[in-house]
């Protein structure tokens, strides 16, 4: 286990046996994610291991830890004190079984790469079937339909079994929210783009039209094995802009998740699962988890729960929702909230989803969870609580409470997410307080405003003045008009617009913290940065027309994020980049006609991640017309002119912690020793690349901990790799004849502590 890389607990010589055991040993135990239980001919005459026993199967049962048994020496019907002729004997075999239970252990830890519920009560009997399905050998191709009502649990059904299986396919996707995202401008668009990407892994220029992006995922799915989820999808046509091609690729798996039995019928799927509500007593017990922190009800609050988990109906949502809402509240609260209950002899989920809304204890969190659902879902996080900290909202401890409710998540990208009837329900209540004449309520304070893809006619004297947060995805005008007030601006959404310029005039933007014009495409050139004095994240990606950026930049002293990806015909980057120092993240993937690397990125001592994916594979002439190969701009980049002989010191910051050079055509000969001076580099991709032989400097980087090299196909060894590295990506691989030489491979590879092929 050591070896693996697992951080291993050992009863017998790390514990000192005496009145320190009880604590020390329960806080161990309870510490570990997997138990291991080996049950020898002498271990039911131990108490100290029969009381360690007691204890992890306790953790087993509260906690859903994994338990696993291994018989060492006898046979299990010898421990279950019947006949029986199985036996695991480990004589002649220890080594063989050994190294299969630290790979079970591998697997277990390593298999969950979405969230889910910390209590998956009933998930079991649910997950079985589709988990064999998905693990049945079959060659063929496979759709299978999930389908339920909302709130029952599809979605997290779905994520389990992609956490236990996505790993046995070539490529894999899990795309979430299908109806909520595509009903976005440009979501089915974006949709498209993460299939593709996550496929390809990367590896294709964005997709900028939904027939484009139809086409091309069909080429890639029918290539490969493949495991994509496609989650609440509501339309057809939603589908077959993401899968609609019906020829797969052999043994690839499909899943879908719909409300609507009826939307994808025989012609689509092959296999339909409908997840059925929970019993009562799976329904009491998963309502005391999210209630009680256990899985029975406290005693004064028996009756109670049984009362409220009748009107639940099985829905694991509202379970979840009234659990947590109700916790920690006294009788009288619950009592309250039954009545109003229970005067409705069939009250439909919406108004039981409201007393999670009504129970909330503070006014501000309210307000914050209904500025949320109606305005932030699917938007960052961070940046929604800056926009919400200028409306006086104190959006950090009320995010923390309203996820504490499981009434929002965080997903990936930081974004914010809530069940789609829990947003219904927040709708819904900003509709009673207003029930006519919606469109005037507050326009004289408004202060968040969405027009994605209005076009307004007349002036903008009478613009509102005092906007946090505008977003306003197609703008139809080529400049911001001046008449427009945006001073009071936090974040200002400007996605896809048709801006070839971003204003005229002067306009000094005193509170603006992100601007964002990503696939702006007419847009040619940027403005005076000086008048955005507190900018921290210009996002400009997928501005395909756009050919430099100001020298200006500069003065963004505070700047943290600089987007560039996909600026095609952006020829170099600002010199003035160089004297960022608070830049932590920067993104030149996709900007594939760059030829100038004189900016020293040296200089910024807090860039921590770059990207820099998919750049040109073509030589450029210099000034004198000969011909540089790429390398020799890499070279350039990575490292300083030299000093000395013996100083050669790396261009890179040293602050860096991500870099990712995928499919950048770099070899062996490409990387200077100076690159194994990066002392901060945890995470590394060079995925794509012709790289025959890991380079010797990249063995030299001491904390490096993640190395990917997917579809390095030309790799024909790999020797010393870094001590701290516990995570190697080789995917891609058709004939590796090297990966096949066991001892070799081990010896290269011993301490890594997951390997993925």
């Amino acid at each position: 286990m050591v070896d693996a890389g697992l951080s291993v607990f050992r009863d017998d010589d790390e514990i000192e046996r005496g009145g320190k055991l009880k604590c020390e040993l329960d806080e161990a135990i309870k510490g570990s994610q997997i138990a291991i239980v080996v049950l020898s001919k002498g271990y039911a005459s131990s108490t100290w291991c029969l009381d360690e026993l007691v204890m992890i199967l306790d953790c087993k049962d509260t906690s859903r830890r994994t338990v696993v048994p291994v018989f060492y020496d006898v046979e299990p019907s010898e421990v279950k004190n019947q006949s029986g002729s199985f036996a695991l004997a480990f004589f002649g075999y220890q080594s063989k079984f050994i190294q299969k239970i630290v790979n079970v252990i591998k697997q277990k830890l390593n298999r969950r790469v979405l969230s889910v519920p910390q209590y998956q009560v009933g998930m079991d009997s649910r997950v079985q079937n589709i988990h064999l399905w998905l693990q049945d050998g079959s060659s063929n191709a496979n759709i299978l339909v999930i389908y339920g009502m909302g709130g029952i649990g599809k979605t997290t059904i779905a994520k389990i079994v992609y956490n236990l299986n996505f790993h046995r396919f070539n490529s894999s996707s899990f795309v979430a929210n299908v109806n909520q995202l595509s009903e976005q401008p440009n979501g089915i668009l974006e949709l498209q783009n993460q299939v593709l990407s996550n496929v390809l892994k990367g590896g294709k220029e964005r997709l900028y039209n939904v027939h484009e992006g139809a086409i091309e995922i069909n080429r890639a799915i029918c290539s490969k094995r493949v495991f994509v989820v496609l989650d609440d999808v509501d339309k057809l046509d939603q589908f077959d802009a993401l899968l609609g091609t019906r020829v797969f690729y052999p043994g690839s798996k499909i899943i879908i998740t719909t409300r609507k039995k009826v939307l994808l019928g025989a012609q689509i799927a092959h296999k339909v699962h409908k997840v059925e509500f929970l019993d009562d007593d799976e329904s009491l017990e998963l309502f005391s988890w999210h209630a009680f922190g256990q899985d029975h009800p406290v005693d004064v609050y028996v009756e109670q729960s049984k009362r409220i988990v009748r009107r639940c109906n099985g829905l694991p949502l509202a379970l979840q929702v009234l659990g947590s809402s109700l916790s920690g509240e006294s009788v009288g609260v619950w009592e309250d909230e039954l009545s109003n209950l229970e005067e409705q002899p069939r009250p439909g989920i919406q108004k039981v989803l409201e007393i999670s809304y009504y129970t909330l204890q503070r006014d501000n969190d309210k307000n914050l969870f209904l500025h949320i659902a109606c305005f932030f879902i699917g938007e960052e996080k961070d940046d929604t609580v800056k926009i919400l900290k200028k409306c006086d909202l104190h959006p950090t401890g009320g995010i923390d409470r309203l996820i504490g409710r499981c009434l929002l998540t965080v997903e990936q990208g930081n974004k914010l997410m809530m069940h789609q009837l829990i947003q219904e329900m927040g709708k819904e209540i900003v509709r009673k307080d207003s029930p006519t004449e919606l469109g005037e309520r507050k326009m004289k304070n408004i202060q968040l405003l969405q027009l994605n893809y209005v076009q307004l006619i007349g002036n903008y004297k009478h613009f509102p003045s005092r906007l946090s947060w505008l977003c306003w995805h197609g703008f139809p005008l080529e400049h911001v008009p001046v008449d427009i007030s945006l001073e009071n601006l936090v974040v200002l959404d400007l996605r896809h617009s048709k801006l070839k310029q971003f204003w005229e005039g002067k306009k000094y933007l005193g509170f603006l913290k992100t601007l964002d014009l990503s696939h702006s495409e007419r847009l040619e050139k940027t403005f005076n940065f000086s008048r955005l004095p507190n900018l921290e994240k210009l996002i400009l990606k997928g501005c395909v027309g756009l050919l430099n950026v100001c020298e200006s930049i500069k003065s963004l002293k505070g700047l943290g994020l600089l987007d560039l990806e996909d600026c095609t015909h952006l020829e170099k980057l600002p010199r003035s980049i160089g004297l960022l120092n608070f830049l932590k993240e920067l993104n030149i993937s996709g900007c594939s006609n760059l030829d100038d690397f004189s900016v020293e990125l040296g200089k910024m001592k807090s860039l921590s991640v770059l990207r820099a994916n998919n750049l040109s594979l073509k030589p450029s002439p210099s000034a004198t017309g000969e011909v540089k190969p790429w390398r020799t701009f890499f070279q350039l980049w990575v490292s300083k002119p030299e000093r000395s002989v013996q100083n050669i010191l790396v261009s890179l910051p040293i602050s860096l912690v991500e870099l990712s050079f995928r499919n950048c055509n770099l070899s062996y000969d490409s990387f200077p020793k100076s690159f194994g001076n990066l002392s901060s580099l945890r995470e590394l991709d060079l995925s794509q690349n012709p790289i025959r032989n890991l380079p010797d400097c990249i063995r030299s980087l001491n904390r490096l901990d993640f190395l990917c090299m997917e579809d390095c196909t030309g790799l024909q060894s790999i020797e010393d790799l870094p001590n701290a590295l516990t995570a190697f990506v080789l995917k891609g691989f058709r004939d590796a004849n090297w990966i096949t030489d066991v001892d070799k491979t081990k010896a290269a590879i011993g301490h890594v502590f997951t390997l993925v092929l």
